[in-house]
């Protein structure tokens, strides 16, 4: 039913949120949140894909782990899963890379917040483990990428040390567009974090 890459869902909600940012990069006080379901397991994607991690199996196709313990019994099986999740996280990139590309063509970095992040991580094959739901929850299902430019402190390129979660991105957006952040909500605007690594939590 996918058989062309446009037919994929990620490059379906990618086109709309490009189509979104061409129409309104001249607007002000706009939130677009493009929201895919990838990477993710199946980890199905397009041959030329496929095709920047060559490697030789001749088993059965096998792109969707079930969660569990890795029963696999030859090592072959964990690294053709984990070549065929790379081949979709490239996918993730290059439509990454075509918002960045709007990003640079409108200069929207001098007035426009942008975070790239995900909800887990996935273990593949690490700690004897597929997937995500086992306890103790491993770094690589915890320790999830975050990116964020805020064009107020013009910091790139750098690392932060200080603890930040997910549940910081709402008061970060809520802060950067001047609203207020209710009393209750557990999250931290992270403008301080990102100028001078401020810790918001400890850890």
């Amino acid at each position: 039913y996918m058989s062309r890459e446009e037919d994929q869902s990620q490059a379906i909600t990618f086109s709309l949120g490009m189509e979104f940012l061409e129409k309104n990069h001249n607007e002000d006080n706009w939130f677009l949140q493009i929201e895919t379901f990838d990477p993710h397991e199946p980890f199905y994607t397009q041959q030329h894909y496929k095709d920047l991690y060559p490697h030789e199996y001749d088993g059965p196709h096998f792109d969707w782990p079930c969660y569990r313990h890795v029963t696999e019994e030859e090592r072959r099986y964990v690294e053709h899963v984990r070549y065929e999740n790379a081949a979709l996280i490239s996918m993730c990139d290059h439509y990454l890379g075509k918002v960045l590309d709007i990003m640079d063509k409108y200069d929207l970095w001098k007035d426009t917040m942008l975070i790239v992040n995900t909800d887990h991580g996935f273990l593949l094959g690490e700690h004897d483990y597929w997937a995500k739901c086992h306890v103790p929850f491993y770094q690589e299902v915890a320790h999830t990428p975050l990116f964020i430019w805020d064009p107020r402190t013009n910091i790139k390129g750098v690392r932060r040390k200080a603890l930040v979660q997910t549940i910081d991105i709402a008061p970060t957006i809520l802060e950067y567009f001047g609203v207020e952040i209710p009393r209750d909500m557990q999250g931290k605007p992270l403008k301080e974090t990102i100028e001078t690594d401020k810790p918001v939590h400890d850890g």
